[in-house]
């Protein structure tokens, strides 16, 4: 009940019933109450004409005065409610009276009457209403005058009750009231009536009308009756349904088109080998594509909420960590961050992620999104294709090597023979001491002659990790001379031009040898029936673009405005046909017969020249001859260092024991020979393990001080014999030889830390250097240890 009648008072048909009501009664009552003030006012009006006519009429002589004691004609002429009638002498005297008993009587002697009202003051009708118990009653007062008098002689006298009219007012107002509830009621149904057709019927139809667009039904449409203000509402609203259903339409295609860009997004997410992720202006990541979240889940946890610093990866170096988040807090975009992690698999694996940052329509910073990816593959592959190069560098310096071969072999046997010859020679003149020194003087040079052509042969062979440093151009174009000379054979004539100027760039000077050694090779085989070949050393100053004259008729090469060393190999022979010149720095080209080349030649001299900054430039004239022009940056001689000069001094010994240990027969006997002249007590070992046992049954008094070793023995390399020894013997100090130092250098110092190195094959001098700064070295640590111990 208490729902219908909330529903009934809060209904709008209920409130304009209500309202209508409202107004009617108010204008009603303010018109029944004017009327009935107005129809009393009326009606007190003719009371008082009618009442205050004979009066008038007596004194105007149109009507007797003895009327007044006739009693039914002053009823015909009052009416029914005339109480009382008087005509009174100036003096009080009743001359005439409805009451007959009254005539003749003063009026001071009637009781409660006042006498007042007829006073000789008053000169005018006089019209007043009296009260008593029986009611209100209206009295009448008219003074005569005789002819030219100034004062009454005879007053007038009327009393008339207003029961009747009262009654007759309240009749009237009675049915005024019932007529104005009767109006009321009926205006208001008519009203009701007219609202609820022309308002309140399409109200509720507008009302449903809403009602059905809320529940979905955005095809409804209202029917507008007429061209009022509800008509225009309703068309209004149709429209509204209309713009309403094509916006939801659209709205409805928007949301497939959303739903399957979401449904690409993701189907792309979990195909995709790359990541994509999304961190809120906070920093913390609020989204993670599938991949993305198990690689994070399987190294710290869900990633949601964290930031990349606390997510468990291991940037590629601490600064990285610092510059990401300086860019992150920033707000600028990043590329290319680098990170690694160790898998489930053990193995360590490499990501690179990227992110820009998101801003709203106001500038508001709102967060970053990015991608990322698993690069292990291409850290593999680029670690395999720089192990790949150094091969293919590896066998170019090979192949040349193995063009050398002939070449080499003559030079070692010119060199044995005279070896040999001055032996001979030596042995048949051992009394001749002074053509003795001679003779082996030039044994020693032959040596030394032979052990330089060894060494360029190791320093094409080996393989070695680039290791740029500062080189002397010149220098280093001439130490080449004499390899160059005995690969190019006598038909071809050598000539090496270096500038005045010193010229100092940073490169692996091995890298360039094999570049001009390349550049060399080429250059012969263009020339089969010989020529000359020319290398020179210059520098040049490449301008800017915009500082270059256009008028200048100079070409330069393609490389960055700077200053460079240029070396120039220069040949006479076939040149370079046009439809093979753009070719020749492409991998595996090659117009050499089949089992002659392997086409990288020239290719991997351009792309070691690009990777040290620097450009080739190449000029042909097919017939005469070709030009190659190398390019190098060219930097300041500060960090060059000098070739140490042998003026290596005596280093006698006085007893020290030294253990040398050997596979080559030849090489410790000589060893043994060359430290026992020179005071020391000499002690041999063909490999490792005689060593171990030579070291196991020393005496006190007969320690070993060093152990000279070669690297590269059969069992038990020296390192490995060092380390081994050094751990049972610590007070010993290790020298090691070798004639290829730069092959284990990194081993050994991987392995060993700081240790003494002698070169084979090598002087008296230098081995007797080499034990004394062992020496030196044990003495150092010792003093070192004393000192802790105290």
């Amino acid at each position: 009940m208490k729902k219908l009648f909330d529903r009934l008072f809060g209904s709008l048909a209920f409130k304009i019933g209500f309202a209508i009501v409202i107004v009617e009664t108010i204008f009603l009552g303010l018109f029944g109450g004017y009327y009935i003030q107005y129809f009393g006012a009326e009606i007190d009006r003719r009371t008082a004409e009618q009442i205050s006519a004979p009066g008038r009429l007596i004194q105007e002589e149109q009507l007797k005065i003895s009327i007044i004691s006739d009693k039914v004609q002053l009823r015909r002429l009052l009416g029914p409610h005339v109480i009382d009638a008087m005509a009174v002498g100036f003096d009080g005297t009743i001359y005439h009276s409805m009451d007959p008993a009254l005539i003749g009587n003063n009026i001071s002697d009637l009781e409660n009457f006042p006498s007042r009202w007829f006073g000789s003051d008053i000169v005018e009708p006089q019209l007043f209403t009296v009260h008593d118990a029986s009611g209100r009653q209206m009295v009448s007062i008219t003074p005569l005058f005789s002819l030219n008098a100034t004062q009454p002689f005879m007053f007038v006298y009327f009393k008339v009750s207003t029961v009747g009219l009262e009654e007759s007012q309240q009749r009237m107002q009675s049915v005024l009231l019932i007529g104005s509830v009767m109006c009321l009621i009926l205006t208001s149904g008519l009203i009701f009536l007219l609202m609820q057709q022309t308002v309140l019927r399409r109200m509720t139809s507008m009302a449903q009308f809403v009602s059905d667009i809320q529940f979905g039904k955005i095809g409804a449409r209202l029917r507008p009756a007429s061209r009022d203000e509800i008509g225009s509402l309703e068309r209004g609203l149709n429209a509204m349904a209309e713009s309403l259903e094509r916006r939801t339409s659209q709205h409805q295609i928007a949301q497939d088109a959303l739903r399957d860009s979401e449904e690409r997004f993701r189907d792309f997410t979990l195909s995709s080998a790359d990541w994509y992720w999304e961190m809120g202006p906070d920093l913390r990541i609020t989204f993670a594509s599938y991949k993305f979240y198990q690689l994070i889940e399987e190294l710290h946890g869900s990633p949601q909420g964290q930031r990349f610093d606390t997510l468990g990866l291991t940037a590629r170096d601490h600064e990285s960590w610092g510059v990401l988040m300086s860019r992150l807090e920033s707000h600028l975009a990043f590329q290319n961050f680098e990170f690694s992690w160790q898998g489930k698999d053990r193995e360590i694996h490499f990501g690179r992620i990227n992110g820009v940052p998101v801003f709203d329509l106001d500038g508001v910073f709102k967060g970053y999104r990015g991608t990322g990816s698993d690069v292990t593959a291409q850290h593999q592959a680029t670690e395999e294709q720089h192990a790949l190069q150094r091969q293919l560098a590896t066998s170019q310096k090979l192949e040349a090597v193995g063009q050398m071969a002939g070449g080499v072999a003559h030079e070692f046997n010119n060199c044995l023979a005279g070896i040999l010859s001055f032996a001979e020679v030596a042995r048949a003149r051992i009394d001749d001491p002074a053509r003795v020194e001679e003779y082996i003087s030039h044994i020693i040079s032959l040596g030394e002659r032979a052990t330089s052509v060894a060494d360029q042969l190791l320093m094409f062979s080996r393989r070695k990790v680039e290791q740029p440093t500062v080189v002397q151009v010149n220098d280093a174009v001439l130490d080449m001379e004499k390899l160059l000379t005995t690969l190019l054979e006598h038909r071809i004539e050598l000539e090496i031009w270096t500038c005045e100027t010193p010229l100092y760039t940073r490169v692996d000077p091995t890298q360039l040898s094999a570049c001009i050694l390349n550049l060399a090779i080429n250059a012969r085989d263009a020339m089969p029936n010989g020529g000359d070949l020319q290398i020179s050393c210059s520098y040049e100053t490449i301008p800017p673009e915009d500082q270059r004259d256009p008028l200048d008729e100079i070409t330069y090469p393609d490389c960055t405005p700077g200053d460079y060393v240029v070396i120039t190999v220069q040949d006479t022979g076939t040149g370079i046909p046009d439809e093979i010149l753009d070719h020749i720095f492409e991998p595996f080209y090659s117009t050499k017969e089949p089992g002659k080349g392997t086409g990288l030649g020239l290719s991997i001299v351009h792309n070691w020249v690009e990777e040290s900054n620097g450009c080739i430039d190449v000029e042909t004239v097919e017939g005469e001859g070709t030009t190659f022009s190398i390019y190098l940056p060219r930097c300041e001689p500060g960090t060059v260092t000098a070739q140490p000069i042998d003026t290596i001094s005596y280093h006698p010994g006085n007893g020290e024991r030294v253990l040398i240990v050997d596979d080559e027969p030849s090489l410790r006997t000589t060893a043994q020979i060359i430290l026992q002249d020179a005071g020391f007590n000499a002690i041999c070992a063909e490999n490792a393990d005689a060593a171990l046992k030579i070291l196991a049954e020393q005496k006190d008094g007969e320690k070993i001080d060093v152990i000279l070793s070669d690297v590269v023995m059969s069992g038990l390399s020296g390192p490995q014999l060092a380390i081994e020894a050094l751990r049972q013997y610590p007070h010993l100090s290790i020298v090691f030889m070798s004639g290829y130092p730069a092959r284990t250098r990194q081993e050994m110092e991987k392995m060993l830390g700081e240790y003494i190195f002698v070169k084979k094959p090598f002087r008296p001098a230098q081995l007797q250097k080499a034990i004394h700064e062992a020496m030196v070295q044990k003495t150092e640590r010792r003093r070192d240890r004393d000192l802790q111990d105290h």
